[in-house]
């Protein structure tokens, strides 16, 4: 894979790193397992959080004999100075590390948040103590809102930025990609699959690494094989094939901005409804055939979606403003559809 200086850290990083979401859904032995075929493929950068749940945890247990050749990035989602040193010193324990290479505020999505995260006794005074006593080599933020961000980096405070960037999600996202590389600001990616709506992952990776001003990409991995296939495509050319423009055009039609990208910030739902399951059913249905354990999740997810009672507060919730009440009566008559395929062969 090709390498790239990560911003001003001075961090040197595979433009393909490894994405710590998924490694939650699977047992503790399979996800070490994903972790260390990474490691051998020579992946240098792992993402995770303090809302991973046990993404940390694994992470620092698969890489535990390699501290030295990694680079480790965790967030917070604090507010407050207290309450994100407190998080540092979870995820340092978790990662089984004295310090991070990257520590960053955790999807900052509003003026609101950002005005309480830089006040006296905010989350950023945490950023800068964990920096001067070396718990944190750097500080970065990560957030969904391009508009927020590109005022934010003109503060000149932080040194990486972490945004979803793909295909569909195009501007104003690529102007400030630009911004960042003037500014010498390390860039990383993810959601580079859409959250595994698009039609072909291969296509998807290899656009996003074509961009010249894309410093690292980090895909979500679950298994072996997908770390395989992925580092194959890193490795690579990244120039695409005229039936590669095609899949991108047919997304861009049939998907639109109206899609579930998989972050799960809408949940808890205060019904137990797997919004994001429900959301992506045609793309599972896509990824995975027609098998029985997908007709068993999508069996289950269709049950549990009927409890939706309309609240609406998944929707303050998505960062993509989502009209998720909406979606989820158009996906539940979709799961009907493709279940009753399924009956008939």
């Amino acid at each position: 894979m090709k390498e790239k200086l990560l911003g001003r850290t001075g961090l040197k990083v595979k433009t393909m790193g490894f994405g710590g979401i998924p490694i939650q859904r699977v047992t503790e032995d399979e996800a070490i397992k994903v972790i260390r075929r990474c490691y051998d493929l020579g992946i240098t950068y792992y993402d995770t959080a303090r809302a991973y749940t046990v993404s940390e945890e694994r992470i620092g247990k698969a890489l535990k004999n390699a501290r030295d050749n990694v680079i480790l990035a965790t967030k917070t989602q604090a507010l407050t100075k207290e309450a994100a040193l407190a998080d540092l010193e979870i995820s340092l324990k978790n990662l089984g590390t004295d310090h991070v290479d990257i520590y960053q505020l955790h999807n900052v999505s509003s003026e609101e948040e950002w005005e309480k995260i830089k006040a006296p006794e905010g989350a950023l005074d945490a950023m800068y103590i964990a920096r001067d006593k070396g718990k944190a080599d750097h500080i970065g933020i990560t957030s969904h809102n391009i508009r927020l961000l590109n005022k934010i980096v003109k503060e000149n405070i932080f040194k990486t930025v972490l945004i979803q960037y793909n295909y569909l999600s195009r501007q104003p996202v690529e102007d400030f990609l630009r911004l960042c590389r003037k500014e010498n600001i390390g860039t990383i990616i993810m959601k580079p699959f859409g959250g595994g709506a698009f039609s072909n992952a291969r296509t998807a990776l290899k656009f996003v690494l074509s961009n010249e001003n894309v410093d690292v990409v980090i895909p979500g991995m679950a298994s072996v094989s997908e770390v395989e296939e992925n580092i194959r495509v890193a490795s690579g050319s990244y120039s695409l094939t005229e039936e590669e423009l095609q899949l991108i055009e047919k997304d861009r039609v049939e998907l639109g901005d109206q899609f579930c990208r998989g972050c799960d910030y809408c949940q808890p739902c205060p019904q137990e409804v797997p919004i994001s399951l429900v959301l992506r059913a045609q793309s599972l249905v896509t990824r995975m055939g027609h098998t029985s354990r997908l007709q068993k999740m999508l069996r289950e997810s269709k049950e549990k979606s009927t409890k939706c009672i309309e609240c609406g507060t998944c929707e303050t919730r998505c960062p993509y403003k989502l009209p998720i009440r909406e979606l989820l009566k158009a996906r539940r008559e979709y799961i009907t559809n493709v279940l009753n395929e399924f009956s008939d062969l």
